[in-house]
């Protein structure tokens, strides 16, 4: 399952030209964790069209030359298959130390109104006292693995800046940056595992709540995936706290 994009930012600032093809392929919103001052921290950038890739990609900016300095931040952006809503946007928190974005469908996960990738979270989180640490346990990792299957990509990040990469093989690192697909370079939308060019149609099935928790949203072209856009409103921003 190739939906969305979540890269690890811990080498040089991106290329505006790269986080453009990331925002128009995986066009529901982005979103940043980042560490400061030892906090993490979690901005969601909804995708109102307007000047909403602007918006994210001055708060981007804004952190790798001040805040962030050399320390990794996840980013994410989104193509909605579970929780149809801004909220629903990555990162998602474990716990107030650590956070997570996530590429692909989990499978028994969510449900129309809920991302499968926010159950998940929550899921992790009732774990007594995890931590990054705690991932290499080799129980853990192992359900970690069977949870997510052969396609599922995630990563974690803690207040440290320690990161995690589960499915690390399935996505490609270029530099000190890694990414979980290559629609940051490329001029194609992913949907489940079918690769889509711009002007091309593909078949989908609408989610259905009761018949597949798993299936994947779409619409028939790439046309109309820009309809779904709506007006800009201001980023959801907040801490783990």
């Amino acid at each position: 399952m190739l939906m969305c994009i979540a890269i690890m930012n811990a080498g040089k600032m991106l290329p505006k030209k790269k986080l453009q093809n990331c925002w128009n392929y995986n066009d529901d919103g982005a979103g940043i964790l980042f560490i400061k001052n030892g906090v993490l921290f979690a901005e969601k950038f909804p995708n109102k069209g307007g000047d909403s890739f602007d918006k994210f990609l001055d708060r981007y900016v804004s952190l790798k030359t001040s805040d962030v300095g050399d320390l990794p931040m996840l980013l994410h952006f989104r193509i909605a298959t579970h929780g149809m809503s801004d909220e629903y946007l990555h990162p998602f928190p474990v716990t107030p130390t650590l956070g997570l974005v996530h590429n692909g469908v989990i499978s028994g996960f969510g449900t129309k109104d809920k991302s499968d990738t926010a159950e998940f979270a929550e899921l992790l989180g009732t774990i007594p006292n995890i931590d990054m640490d705690m991932l290499d346990n080799p129980f853990i990792e192992d359900a970690i693995y069977t949870y997510l299957g052969g396609t599922n990509k995630v990563v974690f990040l803690d207040n440290t800046g320690e990161y995690r990469i589960f499915g690390e093989k399935l996505g490609e690192w270029i530099g000190d940056n890694w990414f979980s697909n290559d629609s940051h370079t490329k001029a194609i939308r992913y949907y489940g595992s079918t690769a889509v060019k711009p002007g091309q149609t593909y078949g989908y099935d609408w989610y259905d709540e009761v018949e597949d928790y798993n299936a994947s949203f779409g619409v028939s072209t790439v046309e109309e995936l820009e309809e779904v856009s709506h007006d800009m409103e201001a980023p959801v921003q907040g801490t783990y706290d």
